[in-house]
């Protein structure tokens, strides 16, 4: 047997909840080219009886004695895959069955291209939401800046692109690991997101961003740090405090604040008509976008959304004026 189109890369700790459905969604691909890369991670439940259940010979399994965690599972799982392209998996999530084949075919035809991801659908708790991803590369990196614009299972990449970067993910950046490594690789290649849902992205309670939140966010704003240097804006510490608030989904507490972010959206506009770090109708969008949320995401009540409508910033996004007004009014009520 040759080498593979593609590795996939699936780490596994203690999934025995999900996993079955996990691998019976890898394994039924439409594209059958491909190693599945397993990597236990020391489970204590049954994780491995399942795993070696199946006697398909694309199953390439790997054991950890102990739990090593989820950073250095996936550094040694990048260095076992032998393949050009690798694609991201985790044990509680559901590919859809064209999903290697479509992501093969647009990497195949677009060469610039070393990161692509997709839209995907939220499902395990509630009714399940098709989320749209941002697809295009200028677009990706405008939000990157504030926060990963990526979702790291529905990603195949070039194992080029990740040629010295070692280590690939950075035990440093705890939580928010794949956000720094999109902070390097967004400057080497172009990203792109396919506007169809690939993959059903389980939401659940033991999930990174629900029990680490604290630490998530500081590390978090580490990269956006990175990030905007890496652009060159120049920034106050005042404007990076609130470019964080937003970038981590935190409420806004005052019109002062409101007011920061304002003018630190007009600067990020202004700077851009000279370094060009991306196209402007990209900025318009992103910052059109984030202004909208911002404004979203306070509890100063109707303020915020009447003093939307007197920024010239409003012009930029066409969102929903009673979905606004509703979202000042329903944390002002609290």
């Amino acid at each position: 047997m040759g080498v593979p189109s593609i590795s996939v890369l699936m780490p596994v700790y203690n999934s025995s909840a999900f996993l079955k459905e996990s691998m019976d969604s890898v394994l039924s691909q439409t594209f059958s080219d491909f190693e599945f890369v397993i990597i236990n991670d020391g489970s204590s439940d049954n994780s491995e009886d399942i795993i070696f259940s199946y006697k398909d010979p694309r199953i390439k399994y790997y054991k950890n004695e102990q739990n090593l965690g989820l950073i250095a599972t996936l550094n040694k799982g990048i260095d076992l895959c032998q393949a050009s392209y690798i694609a991201r998996m985790d044990a509680d999530d559901i590919c859809m069955p064209e999903r290697l084949q479509k992501q093969f075919d647009f990497m195949e035809s677009n060469s610039g291209v070393g990161v692509c991801g997709c839209d995907y659908i939220h499902f395990g708790k509630g009714k399940q939401i098709y989320h749209k991803s941002h697809h295009s590369h200028d677009v990706i990196l405008g939000w990157m800046l504030f926060n990963s614009s990526m979702v790291h299972p529905a990603l195949i990449m070039r194992k080029g692109l990740l040629q010295n970067e070692k280590p690939y993910l950075n035990s440093q950046y705890k939580h928010v690991e794949d956000y720094e490594l999109w902070s390097r690789l967004i400057f080497k290649s172009k990203f792109h997101n396919m506007p169809e849902a690939l993959l059903k992205y389980r939401i659940h309670a033991s999930q990174v961003s629900k029990k680490y939140r604290g630490e998530q966010i500081s590390n978090g704003n580490l990269v956006r740090r990175t990030l905007l240097e890496k652009v060159g804006l120049k920034y106050t510490e005042e404007e990076f405090r609130m470019h964080c608030h937003l970038g981590s989904s935190q409420i806004i507490t005052s019109m002062n604040d409101l007011l920061i972010i304002e003018k630190w959206f007009h600067s990020i506009l202004e700077q851009n008509k000279t370094l060009h770090f991306i196209s402007d109708e990209a900025l318009n969008a992103v910052i059109g976008k984030q202004w909208y949320d911002a404004c979203g995401i306070t509890n100063v009540g109707p303020k915020a959304y009447f003093h939307y409508y007197k920024s010239s910033l409003s012009k930029l996004y066409q969102g929903s004026k009673a979905k606004l007004l509703s979202k000042c009014m329903v944390r002002w009520a609290k």
